[in-house]
C-alpha cells in the first residue's frame, strides 16, 4: 500500500509541478507557423526590354512598326529571362516545354528584333544584336542574385504562369501587359 501511495505522491508532484510550469508561460504564446509568401502578381522581374535607341535621324519608323519590334522584344527578353532561371534552378525541363510549345512564335519574334537590329545598326548590326542578347541575359542574371534563396521559387511560379498559357496571343498579352512597371534597361557600352 506504501509502495502506491508513494508512486501516488510522486504523480501528484509532478502534476502540480507541470501546472505551475504551464502558469509562468506566458498567456497566448503559441508557435504559429507563417503561412507561405502569395504567388507573384505578373512577372518576378521585368520582361519589358527597353530598345537601343535609333542613333540615325534618318531612320524612321511608323507606331506600329515600333509596337511590332517591342513586342519582340519582349518576348524574346521573356525567354532570355526564363532560360537564365532554368539554367541558375535546374528547371530545364520547364523551359524546354515552353520552348517546344511557343518555339514558332520565338521564332518570328527573333527574326523581328533580327530585322530591328539591320535596320538601325546596318552591317555591324548582327555584332549590336549579339552584344544586346548578351548584355541582357547577363543583366537578368545580376537580377536572379540579388533575389537570393527566393529566386528559384520566384521562377518557378514563373514557369508556371508561362506553361498555363494557351496561345501565342496569351504569351503576346504575358510579355507586355503583365510586366512590372520599370522596364530592363540593358546596360552596354555603346548604342547600336
Amino acid at each position: 500500500m506504501r509502495a502506491a501511495s508513494g508512486v501516488g505522491k510522486t504523480g501528484m508532484v509532478i502534476g502540480l509541478t507541470m501546472l505551475t510550469l504551464a502558469g509562468c508561460s506566458r498567456p497566448g504564446a503559441v508557435a504559429v507557423m507563417q503561412p507561405p509568401p502569395p504567388a507573384p502578381v505578373g512577372h518576378i522581374y521585368p520582361t519589358m526590354v527597353e530598345m537601343p535607341v535609333v542613333s540615325s535621324h534618318r531612320i524612321k519608323m511608323s507606331r506600329a512598326q515600333v509596337e511590332s519590334y517591342q513586342q519582340a522584344f519582349n518576348v524574346i527578353g521573356l525567354k532570355s529571362a526564363l532560360m537564365v532561371g532554368a539554367l541558375t534552378c535546374d528547371q530545364r525541363r520547364q523551359y524546354d516545354v515552353f520552348m517546344t510549345t511557343f518555339q514558332p512564335h520565338i521564332l518570328a519574334e527573333q527574326h523581328v528584333m533580327d530585322g530591328y537590329f539591320r535596320r538601325v545598326g546596318g552591317r555591324a548590326g548582327q555584332s549590336r544584336e549579339d552584344d544586346f542578347v548578351t548584355l541582357l541575359a547577363n543583366n537578368q542574371s545580376v537580377s536572379a542574385q540579388a533575389q537570393g534563396s527566393v529566386f528559384c521559387l520566384n521562377n518557378s511560379a514563373e514557369f508556371n504562369a508561362v506553361l498555363a498559357l494557351r496561345n501565342t496571343q496569351e504569351l503576346d498579352n504575358f510579355a507586355s501587359n503583365m510586366t512590372p512597371q520599370a522596364p530592363t534597361t540593358v546596360a552596354s557600352a555603346g548604342e547600336p
